[in-house]
């Protein structure tokens, strides 16, 4: 047993999660200047970013806050309003195409070199909102310290299921678990999932051999989904009732998030059954966990 920290607006952040929007895993290039480009006091911890920019440098965006929201326009016009306040907002609409209102205040552009869809955005505002009126601030951002079972070993083992690797040839199914994975492969993945070096991987399954850097890694902290324009990380307590389907070669994950299996050597339902274990050990772990999506639940255990 070992304990997690967790809050409602991390976990509600992350389900709305795509490519370019970072939850827990923020880039230490777009953290480290937070402060500077988006007002975020000293005593703020920012819990998510989305980003706006094309190349995904982090200069202009969104900042999630336990505060409130910071935001910096494509103009460089600064915003921000804080969680008490942002309960009262009555109507969260959209104008021009990519601008986001709160009533009548012009708030944060949505758009331009930015894929996230808008009316995803607006319907986690709406849903952050709902939250603050039907419970409070407090509840919103408060640290949950709870036990969780989650093991680097009872992962591995899973892993390990699903893995066909023969130590004098290639690994016919892309799947690496633990000392499989070669450490120069090691090198090249953390580099391009952006993980910090210290992060425990578990196994890599390779969906695209050619490139052989894309594809989803199992960490003891949560699961890492990368290919090119798609960068997805959950922490276990949010992947265990994450939705996820089959569409022929394609993985939906959680908020319509395409992810390509075309190429991949494991079959596609094998991919599906291998994160639905994952999910069901998850599931296990963290059953005393208070569950977002169930709200009267999660506000009455707490």
């Amino acid at each position: 047993m070992h304990n997690i920290k967790f809050n409602y607006l991390t976990e509600l952040c992350s389900r709305y999660q795509q490519d370019k929007f970072f939850i827990e895993e923020i880039p230490l290039s777009i953290l480290s200047k937070a402060n500077k480009r988006f007002n975020v006091s000293n005593n703020e911890e920012v819990v998510a970013f989305l980003d706006c920019t094309i190349f995904g440098l982090g200069k202009i965006g969104v900042c999630f806050t336990d505060k409130g929201l910071r935001w910096k326009n494509l103009s460089g016009e600064l915003g921000n309003i804080e969680w008490t306040e942002f309960g009262k907002v009555n109507q969260i609409t959209v104008q021009n195409n990519v601008e986001v209102h709160f009533d009548n205040r012009k708030a944060c552009l949505i758009g331009g070199g930015n894929t996230y869809p808008i009316p995803l955005f607006i319907e986690l505002l709406t849903s952050i909102r709902d939250f603050l009126n039907e419970y409070s601030y407090e509840l919103l951002v408060k640290p949950h310290n709870v036990s969780s079972s989650v093991t680097y070993n009872d992962l591995m083992n899973i892993s390990t299921l699903f893995e066909k690797y023969e130590e004098a040839f290639e690994p016919n199914n892309g799947l690496l678990v633990n000392q499989h994975i070669p450490s120069d492969l090691k090198k090249k993945i953390i580099k391009y999932f952006n993980l910090q070096p210290n992060k425990e991987i578990v196994a890599f399954l390779c969906t695209f051999p050619l490139k052989k850097t894309d594809g989803i890694i199992i960490g003891e902290n949560g699961i890492y989904f990368r290919e090119t324009f798609i960068s997805l990380y959950y922490p276990w307590y949010v992947f265990r009732t994450l939705p996820l389907y089959l569409s022929e070669d394609e993985l939906n994950i959680g908020k319509d998030n395409i992810f390509h299996l075309t190429h991949a050597k494991m079959e596609g339902t094998e991919i599906l059954l291998f994160l639905k274990k994952l999910q069901e050990y998850a599931n296990s772990a963290y059953e005393n966990v208070p569950d977002v999506v169930d709200l009267d639940a999660a506000n009455t255990k707490i």
